[in-house]
């Protein structure tokens, strides 16, 4: 009979990377979705276990045993996946409040859909920015640098040296700051347009009072901030591009800044 023995050195190296994958599955774009299966959330954490345990150092495994000790080990691991994951969904972040931010000048503000992947009620605006950021993320097979981060970070992060210190915080802070700049800039074409109408609409309001602007003001804005919209989308797979190439480079950033 064929007999496979397992050390409890492997299985400490299968549940590091285990951890620090399954931490990435929480925040990280398209695999937080809710419309992502949990089926395939368990499964691919399982298998890039599998393939990268080999790859972890014996001798950065921890001497002692204890549950309390273990505990707090892999702890430290789920924390760099968290914070892969987390810095990732900042950019998706952006595109949300810039589309919450269209649709409240475009009057669509009041007629908010469930979002499917994160199931909360959020302005249709949003949902498309969100499904050309997933596209777009999809297509620079971005979904790929989580892993490439975990595999690095194998190499350049000791073992149970990941932790919550300064230079992590302040990294996760800078990041997060995008979320208001990158969404205004995003936004800004249409609602510098849509600012615009509002003050000619005034305008003729006063100089043509006979003119009923609040019937007619509200599909003229419409009409024309779907128009900036238009415009302002055939620009955004760029702005996406820059975004997510520096994205790639932040990832590796997180890691450093956790050593």
């Amino acid at each position: 009979m064929l007999s496979i023995s397992i050390s409890p050195a492997q299985v400490m190296s299968f549940a590091i990377v285990l951890f620090r994958v399954a931490g990435i599955m929480v925040f990280a774009p398209f695999y937080s979705s809710g419309a992502f299966p949990a089926q395939v959330k368990i499964i691919i954490p399982l298998i890039v276990a599998t393939t990268l345990a080999p790859t972890v150092p014996p001798s950065q495994l921890p001497a002692e045993s204890s549950l309390a000790h273990v505990a707090a080990f892999l702890a430290g691991e789920l924390l760099i996946g968290l914070a892969l994951g987390l810095a990732a969904s900042f950019i998706f972040g952006a595109l949300q409040l810039a589309g919450q931010i269209i649709g409240f000048q475009l009057g669509f503000s009041i007629v908010n859909v469930i979002d499917p992947q994160s199931a909360v009620e959020t302005s249709v605006i949003s949902i498309l920015h969100n499904f050309i950021g997933i596209t777009l993320f999809l297509l620079v097979d971005g979904h790929h640098w989580f892993f490439q981060a975990v595999t690095e970070s194998l190499q350049y992060l000791p073992v149970g040296g990941a932790g919550l210190n300064g230079p992590l915080v302040n990294e996760i802070l800078r990041l997060s700051s995008q979320i208001f700049v990158s969404g205004l800039r995003i936004a800004a074409p249409v609602v510098a347009v849509t600012v615009i109408a509002d003050v000619v609409l005034g305008v003729i309001g006063r100089a043509a009072p006979q003119i009923n602007v609040l019937i007619v003001g509200m599909p003229v804005k419409t009409l024309v901030g779907l128009a900036s919209l238009s415009i302002a989308l055939f620009f955004l797979p760029a702005f996406l591009g820059g975004a997510f190439a520096q994205l790639s480079k932040d990832l590796l950033g997180i890691v450093r800044s956790m050593r």
